[in-house]
């Protein structure tokens, strides 16, 4: 773990950061017994966790408020959402003119 004070911002690139990743992405590729594809298939996986070492608390969201307990197993969809309800494609939409259904097709013999 990183015994940094002040976290990096991962969306920049530093030749510090990028000498860490380097390291970590060998580190995994040598941990899982030097496959072929060489230690750049880490690169991401290792900047991930240099990301996470960097800045521990990142992904914590404080819950400023809690619904209240009779509404706890309520799930409330955005208005956004109801705009589209019920809105159909006719048999003529912008889709092109054409039935949207299968035809068969007239056979002369």
């Amino acid at each position: 773990m990183s015994s940094r004070t002040t976290p990096l911002n991962p969306l920049v690139d530093s030749p510090e950061r990028d000498k860490r990743i380097e390291a970590k992405s060998r580190e995994l590729w040598e941990a899982e017994d030097r496959p072929d594809c060489g230690p750049e298939v880490y690169r991401e996986k290792a900047a991930e966790i240099i990301g996470m070492e960097d800045n521990p608390h990142a992904g914590e969201i404080p819950v400023s408020s809690l619904p209240e307990p009779q509404l706890a197993d309520v799930q409330i969809e955005e208005a956004e959402i109801q705009k589209n309800l019920g809105e159909f494609p006719e048999r003529q939409t912008d889709q092109g003119d054409h039935d949207h259904f299968p035809q068969k097709e007239n056979e002369t013999h």
